[in-house]
């Protein structure tokens, strides 16, 4: 758990863990024995099926993730269209493996485009020193009479954040069941909803977090708000680390991290705009710790064999996955095979 926004440098830093990848440049890409993974292949797309292409000629393996899938697998548009096009042609070279992360029962049109999926690393990549330490400062928590309700990262309307302060500030009946905590840079266009908060009594943050403020708001938290627009196609770090916490997540009825926890069984209010009040003053799911670790081993060692196997790598001992199934999770377990180096890509921030 590295940071509100850092997405793509979190990714990188499981795979140097789990297989010992590195940052690779331009030349790196061509040239390399071993594997090459592409971070964001929405993002450099041309060159990714380049490389892939390239590579493929010498039997060398390249491996993509989708991290944002739906446009390319439903979109009308002609671009989108073309991308699918090719994406799907590539699904007859064996030495290519493109990878969502979402799996294909959550949007089965995925499949169509991709050979097989994982779970974003955001959900199975919290250590056992971040577990330890939200569980200790849950223990010193002092829950007072009211739940609290936390919208972390950055706030903007496509994460409903104005629909969280306005909620809280026009219907008294949250204000007396909850506490609304909003914690994470404000977009700037929608700045006055965090003085709307405030003056209904929440709390807005109006800034980024450390690592030990993002720890200790989950701990401090009933429930964490992921209000993601219906058409988002891709699981948030936020979402994540509140799962493999045990943490129940608010999200929007229909989207699709709404169909991700149900498939899943993950901890979760599902709420339509219309029904915030029916939604909210209703049961509120206990946090699970023991599930949400669970969860997250589970998470870990199917991703981890997926990887494995797009990479060329032998599968993990039957006795140290069975292992693993029962002790420590997996995805804080490093399992490189010493004779493989993974060249990982991406673009420079």
């Amino acid at each position: 758990m590295h940071s509100e926004t850092g997405r793509r440098p979190a990714y990188l830093h499981v795979l140097e863990r789990l297989f010992g990848a590195r940052r690779g440049r331009v030349r790196d890409l061509f040239l390399s024995r071993a594997a090459v993974i592409f971070l964001a292949v929405e993002e450099t797309f041309f060159l990714y099926v380049l490389v892939a292409l390239v590579r493929a000629l010498a039997g060398r393996r390249t491996v993509g993730l989708l991290l944002r899938p739906m446009p390319i697998a439903v979109s009308p548009r002609l671009r989108c269209c073309f991308r699918r096009m090719v994406l799907r042609a590539m699904k007859r070279c064996r030495t290519v493996r493109t990878l969502t992360i979402v799996p294909f029962n959550v949007f089965p049109a995925f499949s169509t485009i991709a050979d097989d999926w994982i779970y974003d690393f955001q959900l199975w990549d919290v250590t056992e020193e971040e577990r330890e330490a939200v569980e200790q400062l849950r223990r010193e928590r002092r829950p007072g009479n009211r739940f609290v309700m936390t919208a972390l990262g950055t706030q903007s309307r496509g994460k409903g954040f104005d629909l969280f302060s306005d909620a809280f500030a026009r219907f008294s009946v949250l204000r007396k069941r909850f506490t609304f905590l909003a914690c994470g840079k404000v977009s700037p266009d929608i700045a006055e909803y965090a003085l709307v908060l405030e003056e209904a009594g929440g709390v807005a943050v109006d800034r980024a977090l450390s690592h030990a403020e993002l720890l200790g708001a989950y701990a401090a938290s009933d429930a964490i708000w992921c209000f993601y627009p219906r058409a988002g196609d891709h699981a948030s770090g936020i979402l994540g680390r509140a799962v493999q916490l045990g943490i129940p997540v608010v999200v929007r009825q229909g989207s699709l991290a709404h169909r991700l926890c149900t498939v899943e069984n993950l901890l979760h209010i599902a709420v339509a705009p219309e029904q915030i009040i029916e939604r909210l003053t209703g049961p509120l799911p206990p946090q699970n710790i023991a599930w949400g670790r669970y969860a997250a081993r589970r998470f870990a060692q199917r991703s981890e064999a997926t990887l494995r196997e797009a990479f060329g790598m032998a599968p993990e001992p039957a006795a140290k996955t069975a292992d693993a199934s029962q002790g420590a999770s997996p995805a804080i377990s490093p399992s490189r095979d010493p004779t493989t180096t993974t060249a990982a890509f991406q673009e420079p921030p």
